[in-house]
């Protein structure tokens, strides 16, 4: 795991963020010495993998017995600054 400052880090942050999407390593960044955050790679998601009509019904079950709202709280306001 390589380490770099946070000055390091305002100035060359392209060429770090290079390093960690090419060899897949992890970066800590330090300040005075002291460890204080990770750059680190996301790993890669394909539409393949996610599920998204499970992900949808999951949303229309915990959607289910949220009441309709007729009208908004803006429009609620506007009605009383109609002339």
């Amino acid at each position: 795991m390589k380490t770099a400052t946070i000055r390091e880090a305002q100035h060359h942050l392209s060429k770090l963020v290079n390093e960690v999407r090419e060899s897949g390593q992890e970066i800590v960044l330090t300040r005075r010495g002291e460890e204080v955050c990770k750059i680190t790679p996301i790993a890669a998601i394909s539409e393949k993998e996610v599920d998204w009509a499970g992900w949808l019904e999951v949303r229309k079950s915990a959607l289910q017995d949220v009441p309709m709202i007729e009208g908004s709280a803006m429009d609620l306001e506007r009605e009383g600054y109609r002339w």
